[in-house]
């Protein structure tokens, strides 16, 4: 008994001798007009897109572990020099991560990291004014002076 699968995806139709079936594409909802070519490009894609995404994660991860500051921008120095086995796995992870270090040195410096751009400034505290040094100015120096710190000078002890 053989059968065949119509055009319109319905049940097989029985013909004399063995059962054969033939594949067809996929049903598809009445008013899209989605080619197999449509679906088989938006499958390479796809495809793509889930490749570069898990080279983004391996580039990244291998630059962090060597050091780089920025493992994001030198993924994007190397997006084209990517190369895939047929798998999907990168082949030349490696051999970028190398490149990278050869071509961009600052980018995996050892330097230690540099302090606040303020210095420090505001931790200290400002020195008391005193008695002796109130003592010790004349009153033109003590009239530029905070008059309130003056005040709290003169109060202690």
């Amino acid at each position: 008994m053989k059968t065949k699968t119509n055009q319109d995806n319905e049940a097989p139709k029985s013909v004399s001798g063995t059962t054969v079936t033939e594949t067809s594409t996929p049903p598809v909802a009445h008013g899209t007009d989605i080619s197999h070519a449509e679906l088989a490009a938006e499958n390479e894609q796809l495809k793509a897109t889930i490749r570069l995404n898990a080279a983004h994660r391996q580039i990244t991860g291998e630059l962090a572990r060597a050091g780089a500051r920025s493992p994001e921008l030198l993924f994007d120095a190397a997006k084209g020099d990517l190369q895939f086995a047929e798998d999907g796995t990168l082949t030349n992870a490696a051999a970028i991560v190398e490149r990278l270090e050869a071509a961009f040195p600052e980018q995996f410096a050892d330097d230690p990291p540099i302090g606040p751009i303020d210095g420090g400034a505001g931790r200290a505290a400002v020195p008391a004014l005193t008695k002796d040094a109130l003592a010790k100015m004349s009153p033109a120096e003590i009239a530029r002076l905070d008059w309130a710190a003056v005040r709290q000078a003169l109060t202690e002890k």
